[in-house]
């Protein structure tokens, strides 16, 4: 399977940019347009305000758990203390020398490592690798920055399983994606060697949700009710007074290689373009990746749509490629 791409390469002092169209053919063009009317009838018309945080969560298990998950793994439900999590490994072979800890989506408030396994679990089998998914804490029962502490004791816990932090990476969608930054500075805070590279889906670093893309795809995405993200930010509550309270805040200087992957039509999109460029001012490795035509974590839909299945292998390609190096 191939996909062609319009790239961006890379100068001095500007981001590496990779555009992606849709793939060609009947499964693509027929899946695509099956997603995009259930997203909208099913998930962006019902998870908004007033629906109750237990009724979101239930809406995105009920959806996410159709969603294919891959053979060849086996998926093992543990604990890490009071914390739920899911190791999935590929089976035969020796054990995996690679790990990534993997931070799901949902706002703050929905997703779990279960609703999230024909990402993870394909992940595991492309990147050969072990995935720790965590169940951490949620908003509005337990707000910031108990998400990070939880990211934090996933990712202590790969190291005390005997995994080298150069072999290990943090991969997370959308409030995920946010984790997955904000958990590499909580590392250095405490002194901890980070991971060896970073991947983030349409991670979410705005809790305004005033940017250029929000308001230009509000009404085109078909997932994200943007009542639904100021809702999320709301119970969050960041303390203003915290070393880790904004994204936009953090000091790039150090940021582990990283991959981006975003929709054209997403509103989060202008949130994976700041990343790409503001880190790039401290000449730190950034790929980004837009997938044309594509919404808010669209790699969830992998194993039904072929360019979310593709999507997640160059995530995998990504992650090889630094552990080689």
């Amino acid at each position: 399977m191939s996909m062609t791409t319009s790239e961006v390469l890379s100068t001095p002092g500007e981001a590496v940019i990779r555009r992606y169209p849709p793939l060609p053919g009947a499964l693509e063009t027929v899946t695509a347009g099956l997603m995009r009317f259930s997203l909208r009838a099913f998930f962006k018309s019902i998870m908004k305000p007033p629906l109750p945080p237990q009724l979101q969560r239930g809406v995105l298990h009920m959806l996410s758990v159709v969603m294919p998950g891959a053979g060849g793994v086996t998926v093992e439900k543990t604990r890490l203390g009071n914390m739920a999590a899911e190791r999935i490994t590929p089976k035969g072979g020796a054990k995996p020398q690679h790990a990534i800890l993997y931070l799901h989506g949902g706002a703050f408030v929905a997703g779990s490592p279960r609703s999230h396994r024909s990402i993870t679990t394909r992940l595991a089998k492309f990147a050969n690798a072990q995935v720790l998914a965590i169940h951490y804490r949620r908003v509005p029962e337990a707000p910031f920055p108990a998400q990070i502490d939880d990211s934090v004791a996933g990712y202590k816990q790969l190291l005390k399983d005997g995994f080298k932090p150069e072999n290990i990476a943090v991969a997370g969608d959308s409030a995920g994606g946010t984790l997955t930054l904000l958990v590499t500075k909580a590392l250095e805070l405490e002194g901890i060697e980070g991971p060896k590279c970073l991947v983030m889906m349409s991670p979410a670093f705005d809790p305004k949700l005033d940017s250029q893309s929000v308001k230009k795809y509000r009404k085109l995405d078909p997932m994200i009710n943007i009542e639904w993200g100021h809702q999320g930010f709301t119970w969050y509550r960041p303390q203003h007074d915290h070393p880790l309270a904004f994204p936009k805040r953090q000091n790039l200087a150090t940021l582990p290689p990283t991959l981006v992957q975003v929709g054209e039509i997403e509103v989060l999109h202008d949130d994976s373009v700041w990343l790409a460029h503001a880190a790039k001012r401290f000449d730190r490795e950034v790929e980004l990746e837009i997938y044309e035509g594509r919404w808010h974590v669209f790699q969830i839909h992998a194993g039904i749509m072929p360019s979310a299945t593709l999507a997640l292998q160059r995530q995998a390609a990504f992650m090889k490629k630094q552990w080689a190096s």
